[in-house]
């Protein structure tokens, strides 16, 4: 049927993009990572936005204007998170840093992303601020809080567990998982005035009026499908996508040793302090 032509297209589609990223991430031909100093603190496995510009160029044989607005995708559905600015969900062409986002977190992942865990990150955040949230993270804080409220000592126990637990991470560990969380909800619990991007799917246009990116990202879709059916490239992506299916194991094991230790947070993922 038309419908199921267009999930496995969707599907697929996904997949793409996913082995792209694992192949950024490749030690012999993938983007070079660093350790950066971001405000007083050394993070390492950033890498800059020219260099990640750069290598989708190189790697796809494309325009300037469409390697910008795929990684542009990149950074908006969540794949790759900026640590200077994190609400600025674009890819600046210069020596703004990034990281990759860990597998667990990516868009076509299984996992919902439900008021349970954002209740969670909001309550951590809140008791983290002293109370000093965002005027739209304080509304939600608030309709959670009278949603759940049934279960509202279970996030608030959730909560300092996980407060505690990133207090004992050495600080460049607390900053960069508090911007790997932080990017995950900015993509699924979109604040206001920011472009609900999981609301047009991962091979349409970001911005509904946007034609030229539209366009763009057709074709972008439709050269890189044609190298999806080379048998040389597609076993080279098999090889990136159990990568991932192993990144993604690993990401699922942990999340469950950190159930066992009363922190409902995928990774342990904490907040900077």
């Amino acid at each position: 049927s038309r419908s199921k032509h267009q999930s496995i297209s969707h599907n697929a589609r996904a997949l793409i993009i996913e082995a792209l990223i694992m192949e950024m991430q490749n030690p012999d031909t993938g983007i070079k990572t660093q350790t950066q100093r971001v405000m007083i603190t050394n993070i390492p496995h950033a890498v800059a936005g020219n260099d990640i510009f750069q290598w989708i160029l190189q790697r796809l044989q494309i325009t300037n204007e469409e390697a910008l607005h795929l990684g542009d995708l990149f950074v908006k559905y969540g794949y790759i998170y900026p640590l200077q600015e994190p609400k600025n969900l674009t890819l600046r062409t210069d020596g703004s840093l990034y990281r990759f986002q860990t597998p667990y977190f990516w868009p076509a992942q299984s996992w919902p992303a439900d008021d349970t865990d954002y209740a969670i990150y909001l309550a951590k955040k809140n008791i983290k601020r002293k109370g000093i949230l965002e005027e739209y993270e304080k509304e939600h804080y608030n309709m959670l809080n009278k949603k759940i409220n049934y279960k509202w000592d279970f996030v608030v126990m959730q909560a300092k567990e996980q407060y505690k637990a990133g207090k004992e991470r050495k600080k460049a560990d607390r900053y960069a998982l508090d911007c790997q969380e932080r990017a995950y909800w900015l993509v699924n619990r979109t604040p206001p005035g920011m472009l609900d991007v999981l609301e047009y799917g991962i091979d349409r246009v970001t911005d509904p009026n946007e034609d030229k990116v539209n366009q763009v990202r057709k074709h972008f879709f439709t050269s890189v499908e044609s190298v999806w059916e080379d048998p040389g490239s597609v076993a080279g992506t098999v090889v990136f996508l159990e990568n991932a299916g192993r990144a993604n194991q690993l990401s699922h094991d942990s999340r469950a040793d950190q159930k066992l230790k009363l922190c409902h947070c995928p990774q342990g993922v904490e907040p900077s302090k």
